[in-house]
């Protein structure tokens, strides 16, 4: 954390949360994958959660099962159970679970705490990252394709036994009604939070974003939806849509926000003083969002040759009916080994 310090705005991440979000990285999993603050863009907003990336094809699955192991006396109970069971299948070959390519654990820190509460999300598409969503039409896919039985093994994992059927029924038609080129790529249990429902993080084409979530019965309104995607993602072709899905869609959703790893570029900048025109954002957090993206050879410990640190940013508009918006930005850093400077 403290290579970061001099790129990471107190205005972004105060003293007293990174302290917070410092307790918890220690018992984190050394991995390639990357690490992300979570932080809040409005006026009086200070909280910042924490977020680690998993990746099968960098050793994922071995450093988060020797991080579990390492801390089996620290981090205890049903969600943690549940991690270790998904650790357990997702070494093992045999287990369908071997195929799920990325892992996020997410860590609300609203303070000091004796026991973080992990919120696990599964990659449930292979590819992921490999090539883009094809046609669903022009494939044949149906609702028993490799997406869903992972998204069921998944979750079962996390939280010690089967989705309940009202749940599943909606999780189910969330699948049906996907529209073409369309995918679901990540799975949580809402465990973490005290509920029962599963979070599901959807791509698909921006275009589509609001026929679909009318058809699978999300609460909000349509149009509003529309308005906002045409407002924010017009500069997207494919949209990312967060949804809490129980016995019906929950209200809130969330929508991934463009955002370029070089944000001096003339689009980025009008981009993010339209967010402070709106009130969604202050100027100085602007201005750290601003300060951030970027990359320099640093030293590491316990290895000899330097390596890359990679600073880049994501966004997400977060959407409650009668309630105003708000954005959250994420700010990711992973380390690269490279024997150049600029790779």
């Amino acid at each position: 954390m403290s290579r970061l310090k001099p790129f990471l705005s107190k205005d972004l991440v105060g003293e007293a949360e990174l302290g917070y979000v410092n307790e918890v990285a220690r018992l984190l999993p050394e991995v390639s994958g990357g690490f992300c603050f979570e932080c809040r863009m409005e006026a009086g907003a200070p909280r910042v959660d924490y977020m680690v990336c998993c990746m099968r094809t960098d050793g994922g699955p071995k450093a988060l099962a020797d991080a579990l192991e390492k801390t089996r006396e620290q981090l205890t109970g049903p969600l943690w159970d549940g991690v270790r069971t998904f650790s357990r299948e997702w070494l093992d070959p045999q287990s369908p679970l071997a195929r799920v390519p990325v892992l996020w654990l997410e860590y609300d820190v609203e303070g000091p705490m004796a026991l973080p509460k992990p919120f696990a999300f599964a990659c449930v598409q292979p590819e992921f990252g490999q090539k883009p969503p094809g046609s669903r039409r022009a494939s044949g896919a149906s609702v028993d394709d490799e997406p869903l039985q992972l998204t069921w093994r998944a979750l079962e994992a996390f939280q010690g036994g089967p989705v309940r059927p009202a749940i599943a029924r909606t999780v189910s038609r969330c699948f049906e009604q996907l529209p073409d080129f369309a995918e679901v790529e990540h799975v949580a249990s809402l465990a973490c939070r005290g509920s029962d429902a599963v979070r599901m993080i959807i791509g698909m084409p921006r275009e589509e974003v609001g026929a679909y979530l009318e058809r699978i019965g999300w609460p909000g309104s349509r149009a509003q939806v529309e308005e906002l995607t045409k407002t924010w993602l017009s500069y997207l072709h494919f949209a990312e849509v967060n949804l809490d899905v129980g016995e019906s869609v929950g209200p809130t959703i969330g929508l991934a926000l463009p955002f370029p790893e070089k944000p001096h570029e003339p689009w980025a900048k009008e981009f993010l003083q339209r967010m402070v025109d709106a009130g969604l954002c202050t100027p100085e957090k602007r201005e750290a969002i601003l300060q951030w993206p970027g990359r320099e050879r640093v030293p590491l410990t316990g290895h000899r040759w330097p390596s890359n640190l990679c600073r880049t940013i994501g966004a997400k508009l977060v959407v409650r009916p009668d309630a105003p918006v708000s954005v959250k930005v994420y700010p990711y850093f992973e380390c690269r080994f490279s024997l150049w400077s600029d790779v």
